[in-house]
């Protein structure tokens, strides 16, 4: 084994992108990992995480579940008298999913050893809980006991399979440990047969030269294998992690496709929507149902889908396990008159009738995400109990400050808060947004001048004057749930 230490902790929690990918929990059975893939960068932002709590990191140290704490939480999630973790048990009471795997590879080869995945699967199926995976399948692409780990698991599976690239001398250049891109792709064949499982593609990262190299057998590879999409994510370089022959050589090769930033590059918006929409050309073609996702808060420009995958195909079992209050609804019915410029009241557009949690306590799992409409890791400053409508319009509308918002609508490309005489305006205690397609830019303040042709780059605090909305359209949902899913609308 390489790891010579073991290390046991409950990376267990609620979700930290539950505003866009609809999943309310996550786990990680290991936050260490031996994949040893070149683009990675986890191992030098979990010794920045470490490094403050005061730990240096050692990379022979494996850093797992502890799966008896694990346990406990899951009986307490049926005590009517546990209080500690509200949201927590609301989410496995209701048999939401968890998201399993987002710092390190579930089926590392050392777990045939540690065994904490082997454990995570044989408790999650007793309580019947979906499973989203992200993952390169390690140990499943070889191991019969752990292919059937998914096989008998007694609730859905979602996969979601790293594949950077379909070809096999680039796979094994950049992900020299992982099981090669066509071993991935067979094993996912096999695993189509099981109607509980279901898996989706993570084009992660998308990496020009690489990724891009030729669209139509990268998607018909998908394709073939049974895949019912694709989440496509940006390739971020910064860091000593790039800082090398290797890195500064694919820079140079590759630099009409990358951009620069503060420390370090990333694949351009155009290249990356280029492969998109190349991609789902190819696949439209063959199965109308597919569809590729991702670009984030470029949802107003390509199709508003949840943020890891598109699940609108996906059967009701599926669906089940998807938590009602994302972005995604909302987004999609300001895209229905998307060339409109529009004004958004939540008490309109927001949600209404939906399965929420009575309450919510900051900090559940040490985590307080909970509070922020952004992803924060780290415990919260305050520490106290709230309704679940409060924190729902707080998180994804009016963030956790009076005088400003901050929720997670006012991160996204194209919404501005409404102003009135350089003050935010609210209306029954919401902030009011205002939607603007780029050719009304110049209404646009940063709350001292208005630019003719929209903000210069890197502005922060865009407004637009209450003055000049009094035309603009105005959107409603019915409430409810009814365009959760593109197939209800």
């Amino acid at each position: 084994m390489y790891y010579k230490y073991i290390k046991e902790k409950t990376f267990f929690a609620p979700g930290i992108k539950m505003w866009s990918n609809g999943i309310p929990l996550k786990a990680d059975t290991w936050s260490s990992c031996n994949n040893w893939c070149k683009y990675c960068y986890a191992n030098e932002l979990r010794a920045s995480t470490l490094g403050r709590t005061g730990i240096k990191q050692n990379l022979q140290v494996a850093r797992i579940l502890d799966i008896k704490a694990l346990a406990r939480i899951f009986e307490t999630a049926y005590s009517e008298n546990d209080e500690r973790t509200p949201f927590m048990n609301w989410a496995i009471r209701n048999k939401y999913f968890i998201e399993l795997g987002t710092m390190g590879e579930v089926f590392q080869e050392e777990d045939l050893e540690i065994g904490v995945s082997k454990n995570f699967f044989n408790l999650t199926s007793a309580y019947e809980m979906p499973i989203f995976i992200n993952t390169k399948l390690n140990l499943i692409c070889k191991n019969e006991e752990y292919m059937k780990l998914l096989v008998s698991h007694k609730a859905p599976i979602i996969i979601c399979l790293t594949l950077t690239t379909v070809d096999d001398k680039l796979g094994k250049i950049y992900e020299p440990m992982a099981p090669l891109p066509s071993e991935r792709l067979r094993t996912i064949k096999e695993l189509s047969k099981y109607s509980h499982i279901k898996t989706i593609v993570y084009i992660s990262p998308f990496m020009p030269g690489v990724t891009d190299l030729d669209p139509e057998k990268y998607t018909n590879s998908l394709l073939d294998a049974g895949i019912l999409g694709a989440h496509l994510r940006d390739f971020y370089m910064q860091g000593k992690t790039f800082q090398n022959p290797f890195w500064q050589k694919y820079v140079k090769d590759n630099k009409d496709n990358l951009e620069s930033f503060p420390g370090g590059y990333h694949a351009s918006y155009e290249s990356r929507k280029r492969f998109l929409q190349a991609v789902q050309k190819i696949a439209t073609s063959r199965d109308k149902d597919f569809q590729v996702v991702g670009m984030k808060s470029k949802w107003f420009e390509l199709n508003p889908y949840h943020g890891k995958m598109c699940y609108d195909n996906l059967p009701e079992k599926f669906k089940n396990g998807i938590t009602d209050f994302t972005a995604i609804p909302i987004m999609r019915k300001i895209k229905e008159n998307s060339d409109k410029p529009q004004l958004l009241f939540w008490n309109k557009i927001g949600h209404k009738n939906i399965n929420l949690p009575d309450k919510i306590r900051t900090n559940e799992g040490g985590i307080n995400n909970l509070m922020e409409g952004i992803c924060n890791c780290n415990t919260s400053d305050i520490n106290y109990e709230m309704k679940g409508e409060d924190w729902l319009a707080g998180g994804l509308w009016n963030g956790w400050k009076d005088s400003k918002p901050e929720g997670f609508f006012s991160g996204l490309d194209y919404i501005y808060p409404v102003t009135d005489s350089g003050k935010y305006i609210k209306e029954n205690g919401d902030f009011i947004y205002a939607y603007l397609p780029r050719e009304y830019n110049n209404l646009i303040s940063d709350g001292s001048q208005t630019f003719l042709f929209g903000p210069p780059s890197g502005i922060k605090n865009a407004t637009i004057d209450v003055k000049y909305t009094k035309d603009f359209l105005i959107p409603e949902r019915k409430g409810g749930i009814e365009d959760k899913w593109l197939n209800n609308i």
